[in-house]
């Protein structure tokens, strides 16, 4: 029993010591924790407790897998998925809550997050799953996640964790686009800051939300889709825009619409940012950019 430990923390400590399952053992040691003293003397004790929540709960993933028989696989949802990849710590559950409409559970202990964090991304209307992925990087399964993304954010809080994962992806050949954002930016050195004064990171703070904007461009740019509304003669544009691939073509919109549309096709008119003048009369070939848009003209 630890010096100046009051009774609070002995009845933690005993019903502890008193449950049976792994379950009851993580919730009764993290009421130990809350519960323990905070004075200079009681670090090492703080620290122990902590690294045996952190084994409790890599048994109780271990006992949840095996039970249920499931892997820890996401299903693509929306129109890209992006990955949130890096080591505990590093601020990756807040940053899911900024950017999206996600609310993980967030905690200084590491290894909080056990199972993917999902969330949206709403990109005036183009909708991005984002997953945050457990802060295990040597997981097969973890890694597969994030191969099969349409984009890795890797988040890192200091030199020495992006050199780590840069030399790791490039040891598992990881092919998919990413891109490193130094996180924390409010609350590490500046000593750890001039460090990457030259480096292509993007700095940002998940809980001021300084920096966010500009790694929400960098996403919308790197996962290549645009947004194009429709229009019917007369009428308003549509409210909700259609997705397409970047460069597509007159044609291939059409035939997202439906099938038969680019045999039908008669002519289009354009408002945007592809069109020389607002109203433009273009042809089946046209190739469309970044919020466009489109009204058709069909064939009987």
């Amino acid at each position: 029993m630890p010096i100046n430990a009051d009774f609070f923390y002995q009845k933690a400590e005993e019903d502890f010591l008193n449950a049976k399952t792994t379950e009851d053992k993580i919730e009764k040691l993290q009421k130990m924790i809350s519960a323990s003293p905070k004075h200079k003397g009681s670090e090492n004790l703080r620290a122990e407790l902590n690294k045996r929540l952190v084994k409790l709960k890599r048994e109780s993933e271990k006992e949840k897998a095996k039970k249920k028989g499931k892997s820890v696989g996401v299903k693509k949802e929306g129109d890209a998925q992006v990955t949130l990849f890096g080591f505990p710590q590093s601020g990756k559950s807040t940053l899911l809550s900024k950017l999206t409409n996600a609310k993980p559970r967030i905690s200084e202990i590491p290894y909080t997050t056990n199972q993917p964090e999902i969330g949206t991304l709403d990109l005036e209307g183009l909708k991005v799953q984002v997953v945050d992925l457990p802060a295990r990087i040597d997981d097969k399964e973890v890694l597969g996640i994030a191969r099969a993304s349409d984009f890795i954010v890797v988040v890192v809080t200091s030199l020495d964790q992006l050199i780590t994962l840069n030399n790791f992806f490039k040891k598992e050949n990881m092919m998919t686009g990413k891109t490193f954002i130094l996180n924390k930016i409010d609350s590490i050195s500046q000593e750890e800051l001039k460090k990457f004064e030259k480096l292509p990171v993007i700095k940002v703070s998940s809980k001021t939300g300084q920096g966010l904007d500009i790694l929400k461009q960098k996403i919308f740019e790197s996962i290549q889709l645009i947004r194009v509304y429709t229009k019917e003669p007369g009428k308003k544009p549509s409210e909700r825009p259609m997705i397409v691939r970047k460069d597509s073509t007159i044609k291939k919109m059409a035939e997202k619409i439906r099938k038969d549309y680019s045999e039908r096709f008669l002519k289009a008119k354009i408002w945007g940012n592809s069109a020389k003048f607002n109203g433009q009369i273009v042809g089946i070939s046209h190739i469309l950019k970044d919020k466009d848009i489109v009204e058709l003209y069909l064939k009987w």
